[in-house]
This record gives C-alpha cells, sequence and structure tokens, in this order.
C-alpha cells in the first residue's frame, strides 16, 4: 500500500513539473508568431517605461503656466 501511494506521488509530482517547465502558450503557435508576441510585448512595455519616466518627472499633464488652452 505504501508502494503505491509513493508511486502515485511520484507521479502527479512529475506531471507537475513537466506542465511548468513546458507551459501551455507556445504549443499551438509557430515561431513567426511568438516572435511578433515578444515584439509587440516589448513595444508595450517600452511606452509603459516612457509614460512612468514622464510621470515621474510630472510632465504627463498640461502645463498651467498660460491662461490659453494649450493642446
Amino acid at each position: 500500500m505504501k508502494k503505491i501511494l509513493v508511486s502515485i506521488l511520484l507521479a502527479v509530482v512529475l506531471s507537475i513539473f513537466a506542465v511548468s517547465v513546458t507551459g501551455c502558450h507556445g504549443c499551438g503557435e509557430t515561431t513567426a508568431e511568438r516572435s511578433y508576441d515578444h515584439s509587440a510585448q516589448l513595444k508595450v512595455n517600452g511606452s509603459m517605461m516612457v509614460d512612468d519616466w514622464d510621470m515621474f518627472w510630472e510632465t504627463d499633464h498640461p502645463s498651467r503656466l498660460t491662461e490659453f488652452t494649450v493642446r
């Protein structure tokens, strides 16, 4: 009984390890699709970094130095 329980536990651990290593995201994608996903993510991260930099220097809102509407 103990041997069966240990083998079941080992099978579960190995299954969890296999799923975590391989993942499910890349199973149905081609190399071109994966490359596009990576480049799109880099573009989004770059624009978010610029937005964070502008917020840090407080240049993300219009200046109030003039009485006229500036767009």
